[in-house]
């Protein structure tokens, strides 16, 4: 899969001084294809229909699954709580020690939750030095949620609220969008 990327705050830069881990996530994206996806889904909508449910019309759930597979063959660990204890549920959705990757697919409304987690997984917390968004393109999101599109989270949206609210996020980001 191709990918746009944008960098907040020196994102890149710091990545960069990793070089094995940003080869280990630009490889995870350019891995993914739209017939992989499609599969996914397909398979996701089988398992539904044998449980007697409606199968999801949006393809979210398909790449959400292909991500955590992925990430997990690679040794990130899934669902890293940012606070101990169990009744904390600020997680990241992969981590590695310096890195945390949230990968959005949801309603555009959770953006600023979303980096606001990365945001406290940096600066209060001090478990990563860069925060990695994985999240789509608006083109990308046409097939991905046709129906949907225009209200989930695209890199034009992310991107602006980096540029946007700069003085706020200090947690250096890495914004990668899926563009096919």
């Amino acid at each position: 899969m191709n990918f746009q990327k944008h960098s907040h705050r020196y994102g890149e830069i710091i990545l960069n001084s990793s070089l094995k881990v940003k080869h280990e996530i630009e490889s995870v994206v350019e891995s993914i294809s739209v017939d992989m996806i499609e599969q996914e889904h397909q398979n996701s909508l089988g398992v539904a229909k044998e449980r007697g449910k409606k199968g999801s019309v949006g393809k979210q759930a398909a790449l959400n699954n292909i991500f955590r597979g992925k990430f997990a063959e690679r040794g990130w660990v899934a669902e890293k709580r940012i606070f101990e204890g169990e009744d904390q549920d600020l997680k990241m959705d992969f981590w590695k020690p310096d890195f945390g990757i949230d990968v959005a697919f949801n309603h555009r409304s959770f953006i600023g939750g979303d980096l606001l987690r990365l945001q406290a997984a940096s600066e209060v917390r001090n478990l990563i030095d860069v925060g990695i968004y994985i999240c789509s393109t608006k083109k990308f999101l046409k097939y991905i949620s046709p129906k949907d599109c225009n209200s989930l989270v695209s890199f034009e949206r992310t991107k602006w609220y980096l540029e946007n609210f700069g003085p706020v996020i200090t947690t250096p980001v890495y914004l990668i969008g899926l563009d096919p």
